[in-house]
Parts: structure tokens; C-alpha cells; sequence
């Protein structure tokens, strides 16, 4: 239950930073959903971050990591909003737009899972 517990409350943080995140990114860059883009590219590069940090140097912790990556990455990063704004565009006709923002949310998020990914194993070892 305490696992349980925790993953409300980290859900309760990751809901609320990306809620600030997107308003804040999509009041300076308006006209495309760069918040999500954003919030998703960063939960990418955590979640391949935390993956290599958390079994090589947290392994004793293992029934805790739901708590980051369900908990808050689940709730800061955002298939839905993405897969919506994505409809919006082409059921607006916006194909120019559909189509980058795809290109961006899938090429970007798996880059950067990957750099983070990277980069953990670079300082941590593998």
C-alpha cells in the first residue's frame, strides 16, 4: 500500500509540472504544441536517465522505481494530449503541422530516451 501511496503523490508532482511546463512553453511558443513536444522529449530523457542510474546504483531499491516511472514520468509526459493535438491538426487540415509533430514526438523522444540512456552509462558505468 505504500508503494501505492507514493505513486499518487509522485503522480500528483508529474501532473502538476507538466501542467506548468506546457501553459509556460505554449505562452512563449504559440501556434504548436511545443509544451507536450516538450514535457515528452524531458520525461524521454529522464525515464533513459533514471533507467541506467536507478539498476546500477539504486538496484537494492527496485520496488520503488514505479514511483518515478509510473508515478511521475507517467503523469508528466503525455501520449493522449499528443495523439489529440496530432488529430486536431488533420482534422483541421493541417497536414504540414500533423506531420512534423509526429516526426518530432517519436524521433525526439527516442532520441532522447537514448541520450539519457547514453549518458547515464557514460558516468555510471553500464
Amino acid at each position: 500500500m505504500k508503494i501505492v501511496l507514493l505513486i499518487c503523490v509522485a503522480g500528483v508532482l508529474g501532473t502538476l509540472s507538466r501542467f506548468f511546463a506546457v501553459k509556460g512553453v505554449n505562452m512563449l511558443l504559440p501556434g504548436f504544441p511545443w509544451g507536450t513536444l516538450a514535457v515528452n522529449i524531458l520525461g524521454a530523457f529522464i525515464a533513459g536517465f533514471c533507467y541506467i542510474l536507478c539498476k546500477n546504483k539504486f538496484a537494492g531499491f527496485e520496488e520503488y522505481f514505479p514511483v518515478l516511472f509510473v508515478g511521475f514520468l507517467g503523469a508528466f509526459t503525455t501520449f493522449s494530449t499528443f495523439a489529440l493535438e496530432s488529430c486536431v491538426f488533420l482534422a483541421g487540415e493541417q497536414y504540414g503541422k500533423f506531420a512534423l509533430n509526429i516526426f518530432l514526438q517519436n524521433i525526439s523522444g527516442i532520441t532522447a530516451a537514448g541520450g539519457g540512456f547514453y549518458l547515464a552509462k557514460t558516468l555510471f558505468g553500464s
